[in-house]
């Protein structure tokens, strides 16, 4: 079974149009589907085109931060975690920053934060390995 752009869409919380913003930044559906299931299973940080650079990933959340919010909201909701920001503090690629709610809340909502290009980096982060697991799912179920 091929898996087409609206498959991964329909099976998914996160919002279509964040789905189709990570496959374009990916470099298209060939490239997103040859690195998914590396990203679901091993996480955005190891270096996927489009992913590697704070320019790329800050760039990205800035164009799709309400997608993102709303998709970390779901999340949150559904393992009972608090809210969003309090989910996106506990990122692994955060902790070391020692990053609090209301430290992702001020980045998010006014871009001031000394860790902003992280905390970007994050919420961008977060998204791909979000559509990438649901890629993988479907990979999975078809298999």
């Amino acid at each position: 079974m091929k898996i087409t752009q609206q498959k991964i869409i329909d099976n998914t919380n996160a919002p279509a149009s964040l789905v189709r913003a990570v496959i374009r930044q990916s470099g298209g559906l060939e490239s997103f589907t040859e690195s998914a299931a590396d990203i679901a299973r091993h996480g955005a940080s190891g270096g996927f085109g489009g992913w590697i650079y704070y320019t790329e990933t800050t760039a990205f959340t800035r164009r799709q931060k309400a997608n993102i919010l709303e998709l970390a909201r779901s999340f949150a909701q559904d393992i009972g975690d608090g809210d969003e920001y309090q989910l996106i503090a506990g990122f692994q690629c955060l902790r070391d920053l020692q990053i609090t709610a209301g430290d992702v809340a001020r980045a998010v909502h006014t871009g001031k934060h000394e860790d902003v290009q992280q905390i970007y980096n994050a919420l961008a982060w977060f998204a791909l390995e979000e559509v990438a697991r649901s890629f993988e799912y479907l990979t999975e179920a078809a298999a």
